[in-house]
């Protein structure tokens, strides 16, 4: 390998826009070589093909090309493998087998430490099945860098999704667009959907002069939004068409009652909206400051409906003002700083390990 030279080999879950987005930038690093291989995508985020031109090998797995996928990353002969999360059985395997001949391995972490049975179990048997497959962890936040280290990681990157920030930016301001909140996800119960129904009812027994509420994604839960009054439902919105559908909004709302991350947060603070975002959301470490550019809420009804008065009573100034801090936090973590410093710090680690083990 030469001094930047780098052969990436990318063992990734269902493909999503910024995801591609990041390992293309990762692909313009120079001396970097992508092999990717992806899980198909779920039914209720029905994403177009993305376009992988820019990678060396890119492929769906399947059950069926199983037997030949390790056979396939040995042949790409990767000096590092990013892999999503400790999920895949399959992938695990490969990356301890390869790990064992110096391929360095790092795996993307957005799982929060809430101290539940499962993440305790996962510590006490760490040196067993996960030291032995992962160099070090690629983690989304402060929330997931917390259960690295209780995994024995100390030293982790940091980073692991952003936002499309650039695709984004739009200098129609906030006050000047539709008076309307934006919901941007999956219709599924962890995004507490009822109780977004619920806090926009209240919401509009407070207030004169309501806004809509606008509904992209699609699933399960689509019925609860049926004939609310105030509610318009977009469906599933692709990524080509989402900064579009963000001017359309004065305000993103995210009420989950647990979200790993929600780069939607990321992208909505980019597309300079104010954010309601409840703290289950790991996204609001690094993005949403309360009362600066939106405000962290409980999951209840009662909170959201709150923080929805807060933001509809604001006048233009105070709009103006947290449009301007959402777009300068969003603007701190782009893709091609992930891409720029996750070749680097991994060059740098493959560095030392292979120092230590001369």
């Amino acid at each position: 390998m030469g001094s930047d030279a780098m052969k990436i080999s990318v063992l990734w879950s269902s493909l999503a826009s910024y995801s591609v987005a990041f390992f293309r930038e990762l692909a313009l690093v120079e001396g970097c070589e992508l092999q990717i291989v992806y899980q198909k995508a779920a039914s209720d985020a029905p994403y177009n093909r993305f376009d992988l031109s820019f990678c060396e090998e890119a492929s769906e797995d399947s059950l069926d090309s199983r037997e030949e996928l390790e056979e396939r990353v040995r042949g790409f002969s990767p000096d590092c493998i990013l892999m999503s999360s400790w999920a895949y059985r399959h992938f695990m395997l490969i990356a301890r087998r390869m790990r064992r001949v110096g391929v360095f391995v790092v795996a993307a972490m957005d799982n929060q430490w809430r101290g539940t049975l499962k993440q305790y179990v996962g510590i006490l048997s760490a040196p067993w099945f996960v030291k032995p497959a992962i160099d070090t962890f690629l983690v989304a936040g402060e929330r997931q860098a917390q259960f690295a280290c209780k995994l024995g990681y100390d030293e982790v990157l940091h980073g692991c999704y952003a936002a499309e920030v650039e695709r984004f930016a739009t200098s129609i301001p906030v006050p000047s667009r539709a008076p309307a909140f934006l919901f941007v996800g999956r219709l599924i119960p962890v995004k507490n959907l009822t109780r977004l129904v619920e806090a926009y009812r209240l919401y509009r027994r407070r207030v004169v002069d309501p806004w809509t509420l606008l509904v992209a994604g699609t699933g399960p839960l689509d019925w609860v939004f049926q004939r609310v009054p105030g509610v318009e439902r977009l469906g599933f919105v692709q990524p080509d068409e989402l900064p579009k559908m963000m001017r359309r909004a004065r305000c993103l709302v995210m009420p989950s009652v647990f979200e790993p991350w929600g780069v939607a947060i990321h992208e909505g603070a980019a597309a300079g909206l104010p954010i309601i975002a409840t703290y289950k959301c790991g996204a609001v470490t690094a993005v949403v400051r309360d009362g600066v550019n939106g405000f962290v809420v409980t999951p209840s009804a009662e909170s959201i409906a709150a923080a929805m008065v807060r933001i509809h009573s604001s006048n233009e100034e105070q709009l103006l003002e947290m449009s301007r801090a959402s777009v300068a936090l969003a603007a701190l973590w782009t893709p091609r700083r992930l891409a720029t410093y996750f070749h680097a710090m991994v060059k740098e680690r493959m560095t030392v390990k292979n120092n230590d083990a001369g």
